[in-house]
């Protein structure tokens, strides 16, 4: 092999003749070989790679395109610059050559001096571009020694919140990286796989340091939290493309194999890699102190994975682990050790490193605790930070359950998209009537909830009620919904109070707005001043004197339209109303309205229509009169003060409102009407 003082040129046509000029012209600048077929070019390009190559187009047996194609697909010859000589320019020729891979073009006969100069400017080119690869080739690896050295640097952020996980995340990742070899997995996907565990538990960032570090059993809710770290590492590596496969193994490491793990998928829909790191991970924890317990023996940890095979864990797994293990295989202390010494001499750009993903960890669980449409938190987090809230001495506040009233059909009747526009015009009247310590929750649908720590004042508590009714009664009709209105059901919690969670205030506050809601609604009630038997009987409270129930009965919102009651409260007003005929000489009319549907299992459907019609009712009628709903599909009306004929031409109007307020879902409604007798025992 020459000493390249000179770059080597194959030169390729079947005519000896044309070769010897070829070199008599090139021999200073190149050195130069030939070949005098298709067959042979191949064979010298292989035994001793050329810098360029020139080859005439129009060979016998294999042509030049013939032999640029077997170049092409060859990884040792691809990148050699190809140079083809034709007999005269023929554009047709010369773009085939250009998208099979030849870089120029050289026209029989020659001109010395520019053949020359095309030559030396292809070889320059491909010189400069592979120049060029090899620079970006070191850049690469640079940016993968950083990402690399980013990684262990996170994986030890995680671990140290934990005092008993140091080495956790490197010790799984190297178990996970034998599995996979002894899988058959190939070095690009190992290595991917041993990056993936490395950050298998970076979620872990937001959870409590008191939780991973307790001593003993962790309480339902602690465990609940826990188990949110998949869900905050997912959030934090969706958009990390530079490991394929990182987000499966993040979330789903927790996975079961019976389909009983946190997200609850089972067997093959399970991602490998997680299944891999899922016995790595349980494997290590085993082998490690705790803050519960010690560490178990290898033989102890060994057993645990084969109870828990094809149940808990991939039983292909499991085996190719237990025959590592059984054959002697055992981590490497040492190479643990340099990883871990390594990842903690961070310098500058690791302790930046470190604080930023600290604060992408806190964006990305702000993000997890947030309802996506009116960042309002989720109920998940709502309830956690009232609890919370609620274990400090004499906690105080006011609870507010909120449901908009009639939003199903501004959704059925405008679209989901007006139906989120009304959710946000809500949400933003919410905000105007929030304190910055206020916690805010979209429970679901149309309905929230907000929790005013402290706010315990009578007087505030209606303030701040009629100005979410008022301010949200401006918006919904400056965007054309009159129907719309809002519905509050509150529970306070006084200091003096026994110790109330978050599910208690929400029971109270709901049964306070299910009054409201039956009683015509775009109001609010508070769960101390309902009716005794409307109460929660395991809920303690103040008892009111004749005084302050006479003053919450005086300062009752008063209500336009017939009253909405429960069925056996309407019972009772109608046996009232009957007893009474007589004595007052008063005519009263009974409606009993039924919804028709050829689709009786559409549930959803009629209830939607039954509430709108209920709507019309108490919209429409006088104060003093009385509805409920008897059925599924009917709601029964009582109208004080009127004879037969006006009865009906009330129905109709009724009716008529109803099938306004539906629209094009509207279905057909029917009445039957009848005069409440003056002897109630012929009714």
């Amino acid at each position: 092999m020459k000493v390249k003082s000179k770059p080597l040129l194959l030169a390729v046509d079947t005519t000896r003749t044309t070769l010897r000029y070829i070199e008599s012209i090139l021999g200073d600048s190149y050195y130069v070989s030939t070949a005098q077929s298709g067959m042979e070019a191949l064979d010298a390009a292989k035994a001793e790679l050329p810098d360029l190559i020139m080859m005439n187009v129009n060979m016998s047996g294999m042509n030049g395109f013939e032999v640029l194609e077997y170049l092409k697909e060859d990884e040792e010859t691809k990148d050699i610059p190809v140079v083809l000589v034709v007999d005269e320019k023929n554009n047709e020729i010369e773009l085939r050559g250009l998208q099979a891979g030849a870089m120029d073009f050289i026209t029989m006969p020659f001109d010395p001096e520019i053949m020359k100069t095309r030559l030396g400017h292809v070889l320059e080119l491909a010189t400069m571009r592979h120049r060029l690869e090899d620079e970006i080739e070191k850049q690469q690896q640079k940016i993968s020694n950083m990402s690399i050295q980013s990684m262990m640097t996170i994986a030890q952020t995680v671990d140290a919140k934990d005092r008993y996980a140091k080495g956790h995340s490197v010790r799984v990742a190297l178990y996970s990286k034998a599995i996979a070899k002894a899988m058959g997995w190939s070095d690009e996907d190992i290595d991917n796989l041993y990056y993936t565990a490395l950050l298998h538990d970076i979620g872990k960032i937001a959870i409590e340091d008191s939780i991973l570090n307790k001593a003993g059993a962790l309480t339902e809710e602690e465990f609940e939290n826990v188990k949110r770290h998949i869900y905050v590492g997912a959030e934090i590596v969706k958009n990390t493309n530079f490991i394929p496969g990182v987000i499966d193994g993040v979330y789903y490491h927790h996975e079961r194999y019976d389909g009983t793990g946190y997200v609850g998928i089972e067997g093959e829909k399970i991602p490998k890699t997680a299944r891999i790191i899922a016995v790595a991970d349980a494997y290590e924890a085993m082998n490690a102190d705790r803050s519960f317990r010690r560490k178990y023996t290898k033989e102890k940890a060994m057993e645990e994975l084969v109870i828990n095979r094809g149940t808990q864990f991939d039983p292909e797994v499991v085996d190719v682990f237990m025959k590592l293990l059984e054959e002697g295989f055992e981590l490497d202390e040492s190479a643990v050790e340099k990883v871990l010494v390594e990842s903690e001499n961070e310098g500058e750009a690791g302790a930046l490193l470190r604080q930023v993903f600290n604060e992408s960890a806190k964006e990305a669980q702000n993000e997890l605790e947030k309802d996506s449409l009116t960042g309002f938190l989720n109920r998940r987090y709502f309830e956690e930070k009232i609890n919370n809230y609620m274990l400090k001495p004499k906690a105080s506040g006011a609870f507010f359950m909120m449901d908009l009233d009639n939003f199903k059909a501004v959704n059925d009747t405008y679209g989901h998209a007006a139906g989120d526009n009304l959710i946000l015009a809500f949400a933003e009247v919410l905000r105007k009537n929030v304190r910055e310590r206020d916690y805010v929750c979209r429970i679901g649908g149309d309905e929230f909830a907000i929790f005013y720590p402290e706010m315990d004042r009578e007087h505030v508590i209606r303030d701040r009620a009629e100005n979410i009714i008022e301010m949200f009664k401006q918006e919904k009709i400056a965007m054309g919904y009159r129907n719309c209105s809002v519905s509050i059901g509150i529970m306070t919690k006084l200091p003096n109070n026994e110790y109330m969670d978050c599910n208690e205030l929400y029971q109270a506050a709901d049964k306070a707005l299910y009054h409201v809601k039956n009683n015509g609604k775009d109001d609010y009630h508070f769960y101390s001043f309902m009716p005794h038997d409307e109460q929660a009987s395991d809920l303690i409270q103040k008892p009111l004197d004749l005084k302050q129930l006479m003053h919450q009965i005086a300062e009752r919102k008063y209500h336009q339209g017939a009253y909405s009651v429960e069925y056996d409260r309407f019972s009772y007003i109608y046996q009232f109303i009957a007893r009474n005929v007589e004595r007052s000489k008063q005519q009263v009319q009974i409606i009993l309205f039924t919804m028709v549907s050829e689709d009786e299992s559409n549930r959803n459907k009629l209830e939607d229509s039954l509430m709108l019609l209920e709507t019309a009712i108490v919209r429409s009628l006088r104060r003093g009169d009385v509805t409920t709903q008897f059925s599924p599909t009917q709601q029964i009306v009582i109208l004080m003060g009127t004879n037969p004929e006006n009865g009906r031409l009330v129905a109709e109007r009724i009716a008529q409102k109803y099938r306004d307020l539906a629209g094009k879902n509207a279905l057909r409604v029917v009445y039957d009407l009848r005069e409440v007798p003056m002897d109630e025992k012929k009714a």
